[in-house]
């Protein structure tokens, strides 16, 4: 980590992750802070649908000046979790939780960050 925090958006292979990284901008606008954008690829997901979901996120995260990074990791949590680490996210904003996702990456965070659900 080099001593900056971030604001980190975490995306899935949705249409909706231009309402995420909006509200990213706007938080990463009042602290003063990077934004980064996140998406972590397991072995379920499709190459080609994520292909064109990614091509749009490259897109939209450059509109807003955020670095994006893809992992691709089976443990969704972990990777978000230990990524927020590296990059010394201080916010992560995430989606809606309909796979728990969320929670379980609260506790591997600790009291290390704020979560925002946008």
């Amino acid at each position: 980590m080099n001593g900056q925090t971030c604001v980190l958006v975490c995306v899935t292979a949705q249409k909706d992750c231009a309402r995420l990284i909006r509200r990213g901008r706007e938080i990463a606008g009042e602290k003063g802070t990077g934004l980064k954008v996140l998406h972590v690829c397991t072995r379920k997901s499709q190459p080609q649908e994520d292909a064109a979901i990614l091509n749009e996120l490259f897109s939209l995260a450059h509109e807003a000046d955020a670095e994006v990074n893809v992992l691709y990791e089976e443990n969704v949590p972990a990777a978000i979790a230990r990524y927020a680490g590296e990059c010394g996210a201080d916010t992560l904003v995430l989606g809606p939780d309909r796979s728990g996702n969320a929670g379980r990456v609260r506790l591997l965070l600790g009291d290390g960050a704020e979560i925002v659900n946008a």
